[in-house]
């Protein structure tokens, strides 16, 4: 009877284990008397933990790179109320370690094929012909389509699984959708327009293989002007792309951040902007939250988020009827 997989974080306290984990991050560091010590990242589709290697620092500092799976042997302990991995013995892969490159990445829920379905029937209904030209000139491009289902939305903060990418995208649409409603003066195709295109530079600022970073790329340009490169890029190759149109769609991207010390270059400045900056912060947030109250210890109900410098009421995860 084979037995059954386990993963980084379902291990307790006080267990051993051994398996096959990718390394997420890597530091050398010394003690107050100048020793090497190794500080290394494990993670799977779980989750991450940190570990310390004491012998051999130095050398196994340089064996270890950053994304490489590793076979590893440890212990679970609690070190200064922290959880990490006692590590036993390391080693990088054999040619006859057999792995499953998806045991090391978390993967949205979502369907992407139906996440995908669902972007082309809000693309189809669009009557704006440039706008409805401009999004299937990315939807309908194959290569764009691989990597869009597959890319993260974020890093660590929120949607950060494979899939994570086309499943904020269209949680971002219906919220537009949802807001455009109320406002019959925003132009609700050009709102559409700009939720299904906010983030696709991250296509290209992600690496997502087996773990998560940025690509130099992503750090030296950033996804916000990557998708608005890409746009007007897509908008050059077709017949008679009104300009102050595509000034319209690039403002969306470059500003949905909010501000710049958000990353965005420019602030809102039209009401579509405005409501996609809203619907999009939203999201993520709600996203956020949801994978902070999953990793929420038993009994345990407030929660102080770094990012938010805040304690935040997590409270009980109430399930209501949706409403009509």
């Amino acid at each position: 009877m084979t037995e059954e997989k386990r993963y980084l974080k379902e291990y307790q306290v006080g267990e051993s284990f051994t398996g096959y984990f990718v390394i997420r991050s890597r530091e050398l560091r010394t003690t107050r008397n100048d020793a090497p010590f190794l500080v290394l990242e494990f993670g799977d589709k779980s989750g991450r933990l940190s570990g310390i290697v004491w012998d051999n620092a130095d050398r196994l500092f340089h064996d270890f790179e950053v994304g490489s799976i590793v076979k590893l042997q440890g212990r679970i302990e609690v070190y200064r109320e922290q959880t990490q991995v006692a590590v036993k013995r390391i080693r990088n892969l054999l040619p006859e370690d057999v792995v499953d490159p998806e045991d090391f990445l978390p993967i949205s829920s979502l369907d992407p094929e139906e996440a995908l379905d669902k972007l082309l029937r809000y693309t189809e209904a669009i009557s704006n012909d440039h706008l409805r030209e401009l999004l299937f000139s990315f939807l309908e491009d194959d290569k764009f389509v691989k990597s869009f289902m597959r890319a993260p939305g974020g890093k660590l903060w929120h949607h950060n699984r494979i899939g994570g990418l086309i499943e904020h995208t269209l949680s971002v649409v219906r919220l537009c959708r949802f807001f455009g409603r109320f406002y019959p003066e925003v132009d609700k195709e050009l709102l559409v327009t700009g939720a299904i295109l906010h983030d696709i530079g991250k296509i290209e600022e992600f690496i997502y293989e087996t773990h998560f970073d940025y690509t130099s790329r992503g750090r030296l340009v950033g996804h916000i002007n990557l998708g608005a490169q890409w746009i007007a890029q897509h908008a050059a190759e077709l017949e008679n792309f009104p300009a102050e149109l595509l000034d319209k769609v690039i403002h969306l991207v470059l500003s949905h951040q909010g501000k710049p010390e958000f990353g965005s270059p420019v602030k809102p400045a039209t009401q579509e902007a405005f409501l996609l900056h809203y619907a999009d912060d939203m999201d993520a947030q709600m996203d956020a939250i949801r994978r902070i109250r999953a990793n929420l210890p038993d009994g345990e109900r407030w929660k102080f988020v770094n990012l938010l410098e805040r304690y935040i009421d997590l409270g009980e995860n109430n399930q209501h009827d949706d409403l009509t």
